[in-house]
């Protein structure tokens, strides 16, 4: 009787207890949080508001359509590109910063198909069939038409005339577009997969050796004097197999332009450029086999021989140039990749500010300028003065970073010019300011009290860069104008070589420029328009009533916080 009084008091305590927890847990879970002391985040959270980050994408592609080597393309909603990039082994990255309030695609020109970008993931896109088979050069209507006809290619890839299967030896006159002078007038089609061989493109495919050895050429009409881009795959058969592509006014004058040797394991791929002479109303390319690992008629398999407008001449297609008048750059990007990066800071560190974040408040725009392998020649930076909150003198940095936010090996940096200057005391830093109030024309704040200026003043300068870089991530961070080493950064990014260490894990911080509840003195906004700072002494939870939701969520919740201000509570530059 004792131990079961004894064992029930203990059930009744129990079960107070646990109630008592679960209702105390209810309520914590309920009273509101309407300031960012109070709030707690994830230790990996970044504060970064946009699709930031690698975008992978490999392909499902049932219909075998050219994806090696090919361009991929980011778009807008107006179809604008604004990155490319090139597949290589099926598979292509993007490293982008995008904003979270509009739309942008993947897109792949060969199949005409759009794929709306949600998330920053692993993406496998299914493609569907090609829109045409590849046999005409691609015309841009702002440049110099290279071709006196509006289809100067026919069946590129060998997909006429249709097989059933396995291999058929035609006449000439029974394959579009195509002729060879064999005595026999013969060309042979080989379809996918018939003795284990794959298409590199489509169903069909050519085999140069035919009933003899001889050479399978199309006459084509360039207007002369323009320059073209030409490509097309190769195979062996049997063994390792040796061919020519020869270019000129005949098949007898053509001139040797590539030897193509390849194996029986993968496809080669050829590609170069030709200027069509002044004075050579028509063109023969030609494709002429030296030898073959089998007999006379075994050997030299060719599919998706293409041809393209080069205006400029650089090697790239006019398709797939961004500049095709300038036969230095051929690709431009940005970043962001779209869209303006909104940098907002508290300069109170390492103690707690207001945290209306219009301490310095600036907006960064890069266009980057690439060469034929996206190689990065330079960049012109824009970063515009937003608002300037602070009582203290501050200074702009910039530190430039690999693609993963990591720091280069080497020196990337061969020249600046415009408003910056190299930082001596850091490889791969810029100073684009050392005390923002010198680097404005006219005193201004933009944060709703004392002087104001509609028209903020920017920061323009161009880097160039030295050989081998094919990436960069910027990173803009304050610095006291009277004491260099006192630097504010964004919790992602590390004190440069000359911030004082002594400073972390002082006050309020936590060693990593957040505080221990994972609140930071700087954060990040990717987005399309303008950003408006909150008015001094708004905490910018009060000013944007949907931050704070957002932060609790880790970023995954109200992802377009910054469109709904309170608007009594924030400067619009632009009002």
């Amino acid at each position: 009787m004792k131990i079961y009084k004894i064992a029930l008091s203990l059930l009744v305590f129990a079960s107070l207890f646990s109630c008592t927890k679960e209702l105390d847990k209810t309520a914590n879970e309920e009273t509101p949080i309407t300031s960012l002391t109070q709030l707690v985040v994830a230790d990996d959270f970044t504060w970064q508001s946009g699709l930031t980050g690698q975008l992978n994408l490999s392909f499902n592609n049932p219909h075998n359509v050219s994806t090696e080597f090919e361009i991929i393309n980011i778009i807008d909603e107006q179809g604008q590109i604004i990155k490319r990039n090139r597949i290589l082994n099926g598979e292509v990255s993007f490293n982008i910063e995008l904003p979270q309030n509009s739309t942008y695609y993947v897109q792949f020109p060969v199949t005409g198909e759009q794929f709306e970008i949600t998330e920053i993931k692993d993406m496998v896109l299914d493609l569907g069939p090609t829109n045409s088979f590849k046999s005409s050069t691609a015309i841009n209507e702002d440049i110099e038409n290279c071709t006196t006809c509006d289809n100067p290619m026919e069946n590129a890839g060998a997909e006429a005339p249709a097989l059933n299967g396995g291999y058929s030896i035609k006449h000439q006159d029974d394959v579009p577009g195509w002729e060879t002078n064999a005595v026999d007038h013969r060309i042979e089609i080989w379809t996918n997969g018939f003795q284990g061989v794959p298409a590199q493109e489509g169903n069909q495919f050519f085999e140069l050796n035919a009933n003899r050895v001889a050479d399978l050429y199309q006459e084509l009409c360039l207007n002369p004097g323009s320059s073209i881009v030409w490509s097309v795959w190769h195979r062996g058969r049997a063994g390792v197999d040796v061919a020519e592509v020869k270019i000129g006014g005949s098949v007898e004058s053509a001139v040797t332009l590539e030897v193509m040797t390849d194996g029986t394991d993968a496809w080669g791929h050829y590609m170069g450029t030709y200027t069509v002479p002044e004075g050579q109303e028509t063109t023969f390319f030609v494709f002429s086999s030296v030898s073959s690992a089998g007999s006379n008629s075994v050997g030299n398999f060719l599919d998706n021989f293409e041809i393209e407008c080069d205006f400029d001449g650089d090697g790239i297609p006019d398709s797939e140039d961004d500049d095709p008048g300038n036969p230095d750059v051929a690709y431009v990007s940005y970043f962001p990749t779209s869209g303006k990066q909104i940098i907002a800071f508290e300069d109170l560190w390492p103690s707690l500010g207001d945290f209306d974040f219009n301490d310095l408040t600036l907006s960064n725009q890069i266009t980057i300028s690439k060469g034929e392998t996206f190689d990065i020649l330079f960049a012109d930076f824009k970063v515009s003065i937003d608002a300037i909150g602070a009582g203290i003198h501050n200074g702009i940095g910039m530190m430039l970073y690999d693609e993963e936010g990591n720091t280069f090996p080497n020196e990337i940096i061969a020249s600046v010019s415009g408003d910056v200057s190299l930082d001596p005391d850091n490889t791969n830093g810029l100073i684009l300011s050392n005390d923002v109030y010198s680097s404005i024309e006219e005193y201004y704040q933009n944060n709703g009290v004392g002087p104001t200026n509609q028209n903020p003043d920017t920061l323009s300068f161009t880097v160039t860069f030295n050989n081998g870089v094919a990436d960069f991530t910027p990173e803009l961070y304050i610095f006291r104008s009277n004491d260099r080493s006192h630097e504010i950064h964004r919790s992602i990014f590390p004190g440069t070589a000359v911030a004082d260490p002594t400073l972390f894990n002082t006050s309020d911080d936590n060693g990593n420029y957040q505080t221990a509840n994972g609140i930071p003195w700087g954060i990040e906004i990717i987005m399309e328009g303008d950003y408006s700072s909150p008015i001094e002494y708004i905490e910018i939870s009060e000013a944007y009533p949907q931050f704070l939701p957002w932060a609790q969520s880790g970023g995954t919740q109200n992802t377009n916080w910054y469109e709904s201000p309170v608007d009594s509570k924030v400067f619009d530059i632009n009002q």
